[in-house]
């Protein structure tokens, strides 16, 4: 009993740690991507190099509960130098916009098969392309309706004679879209790229 409750113990302070430590990078990385502006619009928004990737592989890698911690903390980062008008516009584009990321895992395998690899980009790979999609779309249209509901609440002034709900759907969608096109690209093709380095048959 001791021997198994010591191996128990051992393994759960590896995970910990291996959690730590990849969450730590997860968020160096997708701040520093965060940074690399493709084009921003005048009235905020801007397409990154798949800036939000690795809090993806994270979420899926560990699950929802670690996938929402992390992208809170991403989120926090996102003030620096970000749009800030009120509290609860800072709540919607940016708290609950960018931790609707954590939403991700739930496309994550179960602890008890994603904890027999240690590697998370395995991980991320061994639950599959297609539940990576759909659930990081699903992430995406989440915060696509933070953004639209703080721009007819904050920014309906320049919608000028359209319709302000229309005007925000129109403004977050054109540069929303085109961010998680370009993240769904490399997500893809680093899927492809892992499962060729790795010898296990695309799914």
């Amino acid at each position: 009993m001791t021997g198994n409750s010591n191996t128990t113990t051992m393994s759960s302070n590896r995970e910990m740690i291996l959690k730590i430590v990849t969450g730590g990078i997860s968020l160096a990385l997708a701040f520093v991507l965060s940074q690399i502006e493709i084009f921003e619009l005048p009235n905020g928004g801007s397409v990154t190099p798949a800036s939000v990737l690795p809090i993806v592989i994270f979420a899926m890698a560990f699950g929802p509960g670690w996938g929402f911690i992390v992208a809170i903390i991403f989120s926090f980062l996102q003030l620096i130098g970000g749009w800030l008008v009120t509290p609860f516009q800072v709540l919607l584009d940016y708290i609950l916009g960018y931790a609707s990321l954590g939403i991700v895992g739930f496309a994550a395998q179960p602890a008890s098969k994603r904890m027999t690899t240690s590697n998370p980009l395995m991980r991320f790979a061994n639950a599959g392309i297609v539940k990576a999609i759909i659930f990081t779309i699903l992430s995406y249209i989440v915060r696509w309706f933070c953004s639209v509901l703080s721009g007819v609440i904050f920014y309906a002034e320049y919608a000028g004679d359209m319709n302000p709900w229309i005007y925000s759907m129109i403004y977050n969608g054109s540069f929303l879209s085109l961010d998680l096109v370009f993240l769904l690209f490399v997500m893809i093709v680093l899927y492809i790229v892992l499962m060729k380095a790795y010898k296990k048959p695309i799914k």
